[in-house]
């Protein structure tokens, strides 16, 4: 999951290529950035770059 956001994916295409539903992805995608305390997914995007 984090590999396809990092990749710059939207929910949806992370779905369809994981065939998991929207809501799914959704959570996943949320648990992430309350886990690495970003706000957005950019911010989470531009956190693990920088690394």
């Amino acid at each position: 999951m984090l590999r396809l956001v990092l990749q710059g994916k939207s929910n949806q295409e992370i779905a369809d290529e994981l065939f998991l539903a929207l809501g799914t992805v959704k959570t996943h995608v949320h648990n992430l950035l309350v886990k690495c305390d970003k706000k957005k997914r950019d911010d989470l995007i531009l956190y693990f770059w920088q690394s």
